[in-house]
């Protein structure tokens, strides 16, 4: 039992199998078509933003040090000053590489949004019937995603013991009271979850 990219309801994007819910009011074609869309639109914003980067920075570089020197060092020789500006622009195309590769994060393209698709784990794809469909893969994966979450959030109890008390719009909540509610949410998750493991033969974590 598994299902991959020829299930009917699925599509792979970067080696990652996504199911497309079948109230999301879009075919997988379509949906599919957006992840590549938004891909290609990301990566050209990228160039295009580090390009402009790098050219500023190249410019500034090369004008800040033929500047300092023609005007600070008192040089003259035409020679001396292209060299000084080749050198400059080469520091600075590199400080705007750097630079850049810093912010990869862009402002979104309207073009480059992607339809709704939700990510089936592989442990969810790897054991799921191939005769099961689209929203039942959402749903699984959506259960698994959430346990794993709340198991997170219950490992990090510990780690907040010597924390203050969290303000709510009520009062306050205290360590203990944000262990129960990180507990109780992670028994909930897991009881949700317990028929799909059992449904599909996955291990239940504790």
């Amino acid at each position: 039992m598994a299902v991959d990219g020829s299930h009917p309801g699925c599509f792979v994007h970067a080696t990652r199998l996504y199911a497309v819910p079948s109230d999301s009011g879009f075919d997988v074609d379509s949906t599919r078509d957006s992840y590549l869309r938004a891909s290609v639109s990301r990566d050209r914003h990228l160039r295009s933003h580090l390009s402009q980067g790098v050219l500023l920075g190249g410019l500034a570089g090369g004008l800040f040090l033929t500047v300092a020197a023609r005007f600070g060092a008192r040089v003259d020789q035409p020679a001396a000053l292209i060299l000084l500006f080749v050198f400059g622009f080469a520091v600075g195309v590199a400080a705007g590489i750097g630079i850049r590769l810093q912010q990869p994060d862009l402002p979104p393209r309207v073009e480059g949004e992607r339809l709704p698709a939700v990510e089936v784990p592989v442990e969810i794809a790897g054991r799921a019937p191939a005769d099961a469909t689209a929203d039942e893969l959402v749903l699984w994966s959506l259960l698994l995603r959430r346990l794993r979450a709340a198991r997170v959030a219950v490992d990090e109890i510990p780690f907040a013991q010597d924390a203050p008390a969290a303000a709510t719009t009520t009062g306050t909540v205290s360590t203990a009271g944000v262990g129960a509610l990180a507990e109780l949410s992670y028994l909930t998750a897991r009881n949700d979850f317990a028929p799909v493991a059992e449904l599909l033969g996955l291990p239940l974590p504790d």
